[in-house]
């Protein structure tokens, strides 16, 4: 189980825990994509790889730093691609078209079948596509609830996969869900030189 879910413990007797310090903001190494999380979210520095381009975002007191609890509980996911992934988005349409699919099913569940995936709903607008799913099988971060909202982006030419899920003892539903994955979707971004950033190593 991942640092992020047994940190619930501690959220409950923060007083008691360690603070660390919140970081807020990840540069995934060699791709110029920055991501701040919302707010009350922090960056799980031992979970995330951002030398893989992947980060785990959590809500800061279940990671220990002394940040006002977000009205929304859940845990997201950010995957950034390779260099020119994301011309896949310039016909999100057909790519929405796809994960209504068996293939596309087997895309989108956590264990490659596509029997286990019931997609609830999909959007695709403005070189973005999301979806609203439920996957029967294992979550790649257990402890997570079995519904997802998932949004496929682009930054800096490369495409980024966005995934929220609430907790399986304290599960979201829809309206918080795809509120949560459009607040971290608005925080991926191409890196600028004149934005700073408190990044995690590289793993």
């Amino acid at each position: 189980m991942i640092r992020t879910l047994l940190g619930v413990a501690c959220a409950g007797a923060i007083g008691a825990c360690t603070p660390i310090a919140p970081v807020q903001t990840i540069a995934f190494a060699q791709s110029e994509v920055v991501a701040t999380t919302p707010p009350g979210y922090c960056v799980d520095g031992q979970s995330s790889q951002p030398g893989n381009g992947f980060a785990v975002l959590a809500p800061c007191r279940t990671l220990g730093a002394d940040v006002a609890a977000p009205s929304v509980i859940g845990v997201a996911t950010v995957q950034v691609g390779e260099a020119d992934s994301g011309s896949i988005l310039d016909e999100e349409t057909a790519l929405r078209d796809f994960l209504i699919t068996d293939a596309g099913n087997a895309l989108l569940s956590s264990e490659g079948e596509s029997e286990d995936v019931t997609v609830l709903s999909t959007q695709a607008f403005n070189n973005q596509v999301m979806v609203h799913f439920v996957d029967a099988g294992l979550p790649a971060l257990s402890g997570l609830q079995d519904e997802e909202w998932r949004a496929f982006t682009q930054a800096n030419g490369r495409l980024v996969t966005i995934a929220v899920r609430g907790l399986a003892q304290a599960p979201l539903e829809d309206g918080p869900g795809a509120g949560l994955l459009k607040l971290v979707v608005a925080g991926v971004k191409a890196a600028v030189s004149s934005v700073e950033t408190e990044t995690v190593p590289a793993t």
